[in-house]
């Protein structure tokens, strides 16, 4: 999941930098958080920052993170669900 408000650059980035990602993995399933349309769920999950990356629910990135860190994140993430 990726929190985006309307005209963020930052937020755009995040999304591009997921997409990217995402592409790699076809068990990933991209969703954008809306800052103003869920704000409520925002501030249950405590994200108050647009460009927040979450995964599985988690908050991973408060802020914009290179696309190796995203990746080996990712990585992490799936070597420790097929643990499961």
């Amino acid at each position: 999941m990726v929190s985006a408000g309307p005209g963020c650059s930052i937020c755009q980035k995040a999304l591009s930098l997921v997409k990217q990602v995402a592409a790699e993995f076809s068990q990933i399933e991209i969703r954008e958080l809306h800052v103003v349309e869920e704000f409520e769920r925002l501030q249950v999950l405590n994200i108050f920052s647009a460009g927040a990356i979450l995964i599985n629910g988690k908050t991973e990135f408060g802020t914009l993170p290179k696309l190796s860190e995203l990746r080996e994140r990712v990585y992490a993430w799936l070597d420790y669900e097929e643990e499961r």
